[in-house]
């Protein structure tokens, strides 16, 4: 009996670990078979239409062991994945299909919090995080590895803390930097984002918007969450006053607005958007992905592809004798339509 229990605790260490939730991917897939899902993919590094790649969901947006603790029980290793997995994705199915309901025009206090945990968790739970952080680090580490040989010293310190670099490569010191600081990491992340979820229920609205034409399709990434702020300028990832979007699908798009009025807090607010309205809701939102993506877009050959080709066309400069014809909006969406953007 007990070494069938050792055997049970063991199998719960799972050491593939997705940061976006297989739940959330699976409703950009574009093939199913059986339990299983597959979604056409395309690294940000070649975008281009011959290298988009069919993948499972249980293969793309994970890393191993990310959320994995110390501790000597696979409960203590796992108690961050757990947390996710119940208290965040388990949830998922509910509130998708609650918030592409057509006909679903308010939700309850409960239910709005796990819409705003849900977009929040998603949003810090991602990779890029680490990996900007880790990139920096990167840079300071190897440049006080050079000094530190330069100087014939065998430790440096770093924010109060002795380095030791005594018999070790600049590839080893990295590594064990980011084995050391990676539960710091990610407990911080999840640290951050239950003090966002706090203030974001106390005021947030949920708008839906719908893409009605039939041939424009939002793309997804690895890093879905964007922020926009009516204020312009730098954002600031913890700002509460910061407008939070996520793709659904592939026709809907979830807005967390803030500032909301009170007595509209617990409202959808529903909007369907079609023709110019529509290309360029699709157009601003396929483009954000791209450029906020970590490593991967991610939806089906004719939503990427579509995104491809609108991106060619938006990425062409101007000439100056087409900028001179510009003295207007009109001009701009004229101009857009002209060469196929809308």
């Amino acid at each position: 009996m007990e070494s069938i229990l050792r055997i049970i605790m063991v199998q719960d260490l799972v050491k593939r670990q997705h940061y976006v939730p297989r739940t959330y991917l699976k409703n950009f897939s574009s093939k199913q078979s059986g339990d299983e899902y597959f979604v056409k993919a395309l690294s940000i590094e070649t975008p281009q239409s011959d290298k988009i790649f069919e993948i499972n969901i249980k293969n793309v947006c994970l890393e191993r062991n990310l959320y994995t603790l110390p501790g000597e029980t696979p409960e203590q290793k796992m108690l961050l994945e757990k947390f996710y997995s119940d208290e965040i994705e388990q949830h998922y199915n509910k509130i998708y299909t609650l918030l592409t309901d057509p006909t679903k025009t308010s939700v309850t206090a409960e239910e709005r919090e796990l819409i705003i945990s849900t977009v929040v968790t998603i949003f810090y739970r991602t990779t890029k995080w680490l990996n900007q952080h880790n990139d920096l680090m990167k840079r300071v580490y190897a440049q006080m590895f050079v000094l530190c040989q330069q100087a014939g010293k065998d430790y440096f310190l770093f924010e109060g803390t002795k380095i030791s670099i005594k018999d070790k490569s600049l590839d080893d010191l990295l590594k064990e930097h980011k084995v050391e600081n990676r539960p710091g990491q990610v407990i911080t992340q999840l640290e951050v984002a239950l003090k966002l979820i706090q203030i974001r229920t106390k005021s947030d609205n949920i708008f839906i918007s719908k893409l009605s034409d039939e041939e424009s399709e939002f793309i997804t990434s690895d890093n879905p969450v964007v922020l926009q702020n009516i204020k312009g300028g730098h954002i600031a990832p913890f700002d509460p006053s910061n407008i939070m979007k996520l793709p659904l699908d592939k026709k809907h798009m979830l807005f967390l607005m803030p500032d909301a009025d009170e007595s509209a807090r617990n409202l959808i607010v529903r909007h369907n958007v079609s023709g110019l309205f529509c290309k360029t809701e699709k157009l601003i939102s396929n483009t954000e992905q791209f450029q906020k993506a970590d490593r991967f877009i991610l939806g089906d050959d004719s939503s990427l592809n579509s995104y491809l080709q609108t991106k060619d066309l938006a990425e062409r400069p101007l000439t100056e004798e087409e900028l001179k014809k510009m003295t207007s909006f009109d001009d701009y969406v004229n101009k857009g339509k002209e060469v196929g953007l809308f």
